[in-house]
């Protein structure tokens, strides 16, 4: 749907702005651009132990579908875990329900919320994640289970976006992490900062820091949440009224684990009712870079929408690992 007034709420659709309305927004948006990846250099000259490995699990079908990208085209309240300067676009209120099925019995959940008011957003969210029950054996062996234990994480967002200029905007969550491991437990604090730029219609530039945390520790051993830092692009372009087709390309690195990634995604939209998407997850680290095997390579999803609510569907393999497929669903609710 075309953007007719930029602080005027819209209903959401899956079409996206028309390039050939392209309006420059001057060289504000590039400016902080450049000042927020400065800022961000810092933290690749960290060294610190990493656990919370379920934040690293893409949040929303949708993005998971189209290669687990969204860094500048995160659509719905699923946006806050992408880039929480997105926040400030799309319709007034959005919630989002998402669910995945890991792997070995474990899941993840996670709820996001956001209202956007003119220029500015606020957004909440709340993410779990729990093996389930696992069985507790001591170090002899023993043929009988002793019982059982579980683990899990627990990660709660709390944000605002605004856009500062006409068609820049930055974002802002404060994160409270817990996480916990049979009797032991931890806790700590963090945030996440991203800027979403718009240089004419159709086209997003996004950049956003990710799981910046503070020391935790959990039985004495003491860990940092899984920071990652994304660099990406975004561009739409309605072919007909009933045919929109939109491009993601992320580049991802941890910091931590000096993991680079990058990935790209289509989705192709179809009467404002279905949504047809692919991606590929293109880079890993082994030892050295190299490139995923085409087994792993391809990542699948759909998502059908009527009026106020969308549902979307991703699959995702994990066959380098040995681990099968992950399936995940999201329920998504946008109103004005």
């Amino acid at each position: 749907m075309r953007e007719k007034n930029a602080y005027v709420c819209r209903a959401p659709m899956l079409k996206s702005l028309k390039p050939s309305n392209r309006r420059m927004y001057g060289d504000a948006g590039l400016k902080a651009g450049i000042l927020l990846l400065l800022a961000s250099g810092v933290f690749f000259m960290l060294a610190a132990g990493q656990g919370y490995a379920s934040l690293k699990i893409a949040t929303g079908a949708r993005e998971s579908g189209m290669g687990e990208t969204g860094v500048a085209g995160a659509s719905s309240a699923n946006a806050l875990r992408w880039n929480p300067a997105l926040l400030v676009k799309g319709p007034c209120i959005e919630a989002s329900m998402n669910h995945t099925l890991w792997f070995l019995g474990t899941s993840q959940g996670s709820l996001l919320i956001k209202r956007r008011l003119g220029r500015f957003s606020i957004g909440a969210e709340a993410i779990y994640f729990t093996s389930g029950e696992i069985e507790l054996r001591d170090s002899i062996g023993s043929p009988d289970p002793l019982g059982s234990y579980y683990f899990a994480d627990l990660s709660l967002g709390l944000g605002a976006g605004v856009e500062v200029v006409r068609g820049t905007r930055v974002g802002l969550i404060a994160r409270y992490y817990h996480e916990r491991l049979w009797t032991y437990a931890a806790h700590t604090w963090g945030f996440d900062v991203g800027l979403n730029y718009t240089p004419f219609s159709g086209f997003d530039l996004g950049v956003s820091v990710l799981d910046f945390g503070f020391d935790m520790h959990l039985d004495a051993e003491g860990f940092k949440p899984p920071m990652s830092i994304r660099v990406g692009g975004s561009y739409a372009h309605d072919w007909s009224q009933n045919l929109v087709t939109s491009v993601n390309l992320d580049f991802l690195y941890r910091p931590y684990e000096k993991e680079p990634g990058l990935r790209t995604g289509l989705e192709v939209g179809l009467f404002d009712l279905l949504a047809l998407r692919a991606g590929a997850k293109l880079l890993y680290m082994e030892e050295k870079l190299k490139l995923f095997s085409p087994s792993e390579l391809l990542t699948f999803g759909l998502g059908v929408q009527h009026d106020w609510v969308s549902l979307d569907y991703a699959l995702v393999p994990y066959n380098r690992l040995d681990l099968g497929l992950t399936h995940r669903i999201s329920l998504n609710l946008a109103f004005d």
